[in-house]
């Protein structure tokens, strides 16, 4: 498509919808790989069957991952802390964990 065939060259007064758009677009990127990287985190500590019974939560902000949930021993903590850094993409480990007693 050339330039005189885009809408926008026709009717200016759409160029400030194709940049919401486009903003839009890029924006959702960023979510959906924030959310697969979080998803892929979830599934490494989903593999140790220790973690996996503490439903942990795992959310990312461009590669900074915080894990929230609670743990019956501080091994837990560290080991969870351990596969998450182990995980590509993962930029920080922030772990929330808290002990239950």
């Amino acid at each position: 498509m050339s330039w005189n065939d885009c809408p926008v060259s026709r009717n200016p007064q759409l160029a400030p919808a194709v940049i919401t758009m486009q903003a839009h677009a890029e924006q959702t990127a960023a979510e959906v790989s924030d959310a697969e990287l979080a998803a892929k985190v979830k599934a490494a500590l989903d593999q140790d069957p220790e973690l996996a019974k503490l439903h942990l939560k795992v959310t990312n902000k461009k590669g900074d991952i915080t894990i929230d949930g609670t743990m019956t021993d501080d091994q837990q903590m560290v080991k969870a802390g351990e596969i998450t850094q182990n995980v590509p993409g993962v930029k920080n480990v922030l772990n929330n964990m808290m002990m239950t007693k």
